[in-house]
C-alpha cells in the first residue's frame, strides 16, 4: 500500500488564478477596503491554531462585475486589516474570498469569476502541520463596511478536523509504555468551496491504496491512571486533518485490513507482573497495537476531537487492543509477525471455576 510517511514534508504550492483585472476608475471609487476579522470556535492548543488575537495577516481575492477585482492580496493587521497598496470600493458589489496561506503542505488556489476553491493537503510531518481558516462574503458594497473604522466584518472558520490523542492504563500490575501514535488510511487532500463553506476530501483517497498515514514518534511515556497526551514533544500535540467520512477497520471480519479501513494505533511495550513480556515478544522494543476508529471520531469539519485510549478498560480488566494489521509486531514469539495481524493482544481475565471431587469410597471387609 502506498503511504505518505511522517518523514515526507510536502512543498507549499500557491497557484495564482490569473484572469483579467478591472481598471479602477478614480471617479467612481470610495474609501480604501479594510476588514475587521475574527475566527469562530478558536481552540486552545499552542503554536499553530489560528485565533483572533494572533491573526496578523491573511490573503483575499475579490470578484466583481464578472472579473477578478484583485487577486491574492495580503491584508495585515493594524487596528483593522489593511492592504498595501490600498484597494478602493468600486461602484458595483464585490464578493470576497479570504484565507490564511499555510507555509507547509500543498495549497492550491482556484479563484476566478466562475469558481472559488482551495485544494489543500496538510503536511504529514506533525511539526509542520498548520490550521486552515477561511471566510466568504458575497455581494458586499461599501455601505456594508460598518465595523471598526468603516471596515467590512469577516468571520473566519476552521475548515480542518483536529485530533488530539491521550492514553491511560487502568491496571497498575501491567506496565504500558508508548513511543508512537498513528492514524491510518485517511484521505490526505481536500477541496474547500467558498460558496458552500464546506471542505470535502478527495473521494478517491478515502480508504484506498492511495490514502495517507499520519504518524509521530516521541520519547517513551509510561502510562498510569491519568490521561497523558501523546505527541507533545516539541509542543505539537494534535493533527490537522482533512474532513471526511471513513470506513473503520473491520477487525472481526478482516483482520489483515485488505479493505484499507481506518484505525488508530499506538506503538507500545507491555509487560505484566514480574516483567513478563506481553507485547511485543522478547527482543522487540515496541510494536504497533491498533483499534478501529470509533464512530464518535467522525472527522467532521471544524471539530476538535479529544480521543482517550484506556488500556484495560474502566475496571482494569479489559484489554490492550489488537496487533496492527499493516505494521504488525510479533505477539506469540514465533519470529513471524505476519501471522499475528489483527489478533487480540490480551485476552480476558484468567478465572477458574473450581470444585473438589468427592472421595471414591471403597468398602473393604476383612473376615476373621
Amino acid at each position: 500500500m502506498k503511504k505518505l510517511t511522517i518523514l515526507i514534508a510536502a512543498v507549499a504550492l500557491i497557484a495564482s488564478a490569473c484572469t483579467k483585472t478591472d481598471v479602477i476608475d478614480n471617479a467612481s471609487i470610495g474609501k480604501g477596503i479594510e476588514f475587521s476579522a475574527y475566527t469562530q470556535k478558536p481552540t486552545r492548543a499552542p503554536q499553530t491554531d489560528v485565533v483572533t488575537s494572533e491573526f496578523n495577516s491573511f490573503e483575499v481575492s475579490a470578484i466583481g462585475n464578472n472579473a477578478l477585482y484583485f487577486n491574492n492580496v495580503t491584508f495585515r493587521k493594524n487596528t483593522v486589516w489593511e492592504s498595501n497598496p490600498v484597494y478602493f470600493w468600486p461602484a458595483y458589489p464585490l464578493t470576497f474570498c479570504a484565507y490564511n496561506t499555510p507555509a507547509n503542505g500543498t495549497f492550491t488556489r482556484n479563484i476566478t469569476a466562475g469558481a472559488q476553491t482551495i485544494t489543500f493537503a496538510p503536511s504529514t510531518e506533525l511539526a509542520k502541520q498548520e490550521d486552515l481558516v477561511a471566510a466568504y462574503a458575497a455581494s458586499k458594497k461599501e455601505s456594508d463596511a460598518v465595523s471598526t473604522g468603516n471596515s467590512l466584518h469577516l468571520g473566519f472558520t476552521h475548515y480542518l478536523t483536529q485530533v488530539v490523542v491521550n492514553a491511560l492504563s487502568n491496571n497498575s500490575d501491567y506496565t504500558v509504555k508508548v513511543d508512537g501514535v498513528k492514524l491510518a488510511n485517511l484521505a490526505g487532500e481536500g477541496t474547500y468551496t467558498f460558496s458552500s463553506n464546506t471542505m470535502e476530501a478527495t473521494a478517491a483517497k478515502i480508504n484506498s491504496a492511495s490514502s495517507s498515514d499520519y504518524s509521530a514518534s516521541f520519547t517513551a511515556k509510561t502510562l498510569d491512571g491519568d490521561a497523558t497526551e501523546m505527541m507533545t514533544n516539541g509542543g505539537n500535540g494534535r493533527w490537522y486533518l482533512v474532513p471526511q467520512t471513513v470506513t473503520a477497520w473491520d477487525q472481526p471480519n478482516n483482520k489483515t485490513n485488505t479493505h484499507n479501513g481506518t484505525y488508530l494505533a499506538l506503538k507500545v511495550n507491555i509487560t505484566g507482573p514480574a516483567g513478563i513480556h506481553i507485547y511485543p515478544a522478547a527482543g522487540e522494543a515496541t510494536a504497533w497495537m491498533a483499534v478501529p476508529v470509533p464512530t464518535e471520531l467522525a472527522f467532521a469539519q471544524g471539530k476538535k476531537y479529544n480521543v482517550t485510549v484506556k488500556f484495560f478498560g474502566e475496571d482494569g480488566k479489559g484489554g490492550a487492543g489488537y496487533v496492527d494489521p499493516e505494521a504488525p509486531g510479533d505477539l506469540d514469539g514465533n519470529g513471524n509477525a505476519d501471522d499475528d495481524k489483527g489478533k487480540k493482544i490480551i485476552g480476558g481475565v484468567i478465572k477458574f471455576n473450581a470444585e473438589v471431587s468427592a472421595w471414591d469410597t471403597v468398602d473393604v471387609t476383612i473376615l476373621l
